[in-house]
């Protein structure tokens, strides 16, 4: 059954000037209008993002052939300087480090777990090059391993326990946030006290969850003393 672009009217398929007002009506080919009903739309796709891509590939490889024409220049002028190799050491590996904290950050490894990973790692491969070029590991292992590494299980764990695996939301989400900053700064602080001077482990626990009860009491009030249309006009105000 056809319809006149004109006047509207419905005609027979074998009429094809318009009986009402005289206008050409095109044939159809029935078969195609079927098929075009069954054909399926065309799949939405997005530009921007692969836009943006080539954008930041671009700037990347920029930033690459800078950072190994620095790397080379301060090999070639310490070198040539003192005739070994000096400052240039400590130099060229806080750049390459740099370059790989780029290379995590520009979004070229996808899993979130593998960028605190390669991030943890970087940073424990140049301080360990920065301590050893004065001949001894004075400070890595008694400080920067361990401290490196609780950040770096930290940050890590409570992505996936907290958020992943529990799936906690709202609120919780905060308060968990800040047990987990408060832990993390207190492991902090023993390593730091312990390379000074001798820290008493238990002191050191007791001290840790004095600091964690006070944020389990914020929490405890926020979750049963708040109105519950109160924490909604929160929650929409900073999308919890």
């Amino acid at each position: 059954m056809a319809y006149c672009p004109k006047c509207g009217v419905r005609v027979e398929g074998d009429n094809r000037p318009c009986p009402l007002c005289g206008f050409p009506i095109p044939k159809v080919n029935e078969a195609d209008t079927e098929g075009q009903k069954m054909r399926k739309f065309p799949k939405a796709a997005n530009p921007y993002p692969a836009y943006t891509r080539r954008v930041l590939n671009r700037i990347f490889i920029v930033i690459t052939l800078l950072v190994f024409v620095a790397i080379f220049l301060m090999f070639y002028i310490d070198y040539f300087l003192h005739d070994r190799f000096t400052w240039s050491r400590y130099s060229n590996l806080s750049v390459f480090a740099s370059w790989v904290y780029l290379f995590l950050f520009f979004g070229y490894v996808p899993s979130y777990y593998k960028v605190v990973m390669g991030i943890g790692l970087n940073t424990l491969v140049l301080l360990f090059g920065l301590d050893m070029f004065d001949g001894s590991l004075d400070w890595f292992m008694p400080l920067a391993f361990p401290i490196v590494t609780g950040v770096t299980v930290i940050a890590a764990g409570y992505y996936w326990g907290i958020i992943r695996a529990l799936a906690v939301r709202g609120f919780n989400v905060i308060g968990s946030l800040f047990i987990a900053l408060v832990i993390l700064a207190m492991w902090i602080n023993f390593f730091i006290q312990s390379y000074q001077s001798e820290t008493n482990l238990w002191s050191w626990i007791i001290v840790t969850v004095l600091q964690l009860i006070p944020v389990l009491l914020i929490m405890l009030a926020v979750k049963y003393l708040i109105p519950e249309r109160m924490k909604q006009k929160i929650a929409r105000k900073f999308h919890l």
